[in-house]
């Protein structure tokens, strides 16, 4: 059965971003009422379409202890990589991403001196809000700083080509669903008047999802002196786009 915390987590942390792309799309709007001073001020929005790639390098579980006089350990990694497609509403400070995400990786898990594998695939949908200052180069070129915040959610997840089961042996995808806050950068080539060439590099740290957060209550639960830690998950995205300025 779904955490109820957990589903007031993700519920909380949707209102969150819906309330941000609010505001996000009232600053557009007041942005478009404003006066143009030249035609190159004139082009404060854009949307666009476009591809990524990326990963989770970190992520799972540690734990050690004891029962009956035994001494018992346990670690757990899930990393994985992919790729997906998304669009784009931009402001002059703001972006906001919606995405489609599929990836997957080898999982490990080692309990004393025995490790084992299994293979996980995972399909996402993103949603992300990103702070950014444009720095103007030139007429064709501007670069900008990024930071923001990322709503993962996971539509479906397998382990060995089997659907991927959680507590109590339902349905897992609600267990993986987590938040990425994410900082990095960013450049836009014009190679049109209205259309230019977008890339950007973002490195993140994301909050333990519903499953390793369950993984070490249940090892506090079975073993006395016992010693957990969720490890952190980090990665790195790489997007490359195209925008029409308007």
């Amino acid at each position: 059965m779904l955490d109820i915390r957990y589903t007031e987590f993700a519920r909380k942390g949707l209102m969150v971003l819906v309330l941000a792309a609010m505001v996000a799309g009232s600053v557009f709007a007041e942005e478009a009422e404003q006066p143009k001073k030249d035609e190159r001020s004139a082009f404060r929005h854009s949307v666009g379409v476009g591809g990524f790639i990326g990963g989770d390098f970190g992520g799972g579980f540690e734990g050690t202890g004891k029962y009956y006089g035994a001494s018992y350990s346990r670690e757990v990694k899930m990393p994985y990589f992919g790729g997906g497609g998304f669009v784009f509403f931009d402001s002059t400070y703001t972006e906001l991403v919606f995405g489609l995400y599929g990836g997957g990786g080898t999982a490990e898990v080692t309990e004393g001196s025995i490790s084992s594998e299994y293979d996980m695939s995972y399909m996402n949908f993103n949603i992300g809000l990103l702070g950014k200052f444009p720095f103007t180069i030139n007429q064709k070129l501007s670069i900008f700083p990024l930071l923001g915040i990322e709503l993962d959610v996971v539509l479906s997840a397998e382990a060995d080509g089997k659907e991927y089961k959680g507590k109590s042996n339902a349905s897992g995808t609600e267990d993986l669903s987590t938040f990425w806050f994410k900082f990095g950068a960013g450049l836009d080539y014009s190679f049109a008047e209205r259309i230019f060439l977008r890339f950007e590099a973002l490195y993140g740290f994301r909050v333990a999802n519903k499953a390793e957060t369950d993984m070490e209550k249940t090892w506090d639960k079975s073993y006395y002196d016992a010693d957990t830690e969720k490890l952190l998950g980090h990665g790195l995205t790489v997007k490359i786009g195209v925008g029409y300025k308007y």
